[in-house]
């Protein structure tokens, strides 16, 4: 009886204009933050907002009236921002600890990081791309799991670089990936 009241759950589809007016709440109040840090606060709007966004939906955002599409712009600015804090508050914190990448899986978004690296990898693979010699990600952040993930789990032998417009979080980032002997290779 659980498993068919949890399948019907996913099955079901939280109406359009019920989903959209719950985002825009979010908006609004996120909106409305002094700071984007991570604090109880804002890690639990963000955490309903993440589970909102991934119901089932068959919302096309292209029909959406410009408004909404105009928030939903600006939403996902400010998930960056957020994003970004968070991974410099715990990359920060992880890297003054020993082997810091041993306590990578206990970052919130971990699994998510995992599932994108296995993404991407399946679609270099599938275009040809299977062990280059030299990897680059822009815009890695001041945690790049993704190519640390990458390095760790799908392409051993590549020699990976990672990029950010902002330094501090490249010097954060290098401190994570000067901890692990391997990653240091190259």
């Amino acid at each position: 009886m659980a498993s068919h009241q949890t399948q019907s759950k996913f099955d079901t589809q939280i109406p359009a204009e019920i989903l959209i007016g719950l985002v825009i709440q979010i908006h609004d109040w996120i909106s409305k933050l002094e700071s984007l840090r991570p604090s109880k606060q804002v890690n639990s709007l963000f955490t309903h907002l993440v589970k909102l966004c991934t119901l089932p939906s068959n919302i096309d955002i292209k029909a959406l009236p410009q408004d909404v599409q105009n928030m939903r712009d600006d939403l996902m600015l400010l998930c960056g921002r957020a994003e970004g804090l968070l991974e410099l508050e715990f990359a920060t914190f992880v890297s003054k600890i020993p082997r810091p990448l041993n306590n990578l899986n206990l970052f919130p978004y971990y699994g998510y990081y995992v599932e994108v690296a296995s993404l991407e990898y399946r679609i270099l693979c599938e275009n040809g791309v299977v062990q280059p010699k030299k990897v680059a990600f822009v815009g890695s952040g001041p945690m790049p799991l993704t190519s640390i993930v990458m390095a760790t789990h799908h392409m051993k032998s590549s020699h990976f670089d990672n990029f950010d417009i902002d330094e501090a979080g490249n010097d954060v980032a290098r401190r994570l990936v000067a901890s692990d002997k391997e990653l240091r290779r190259g």
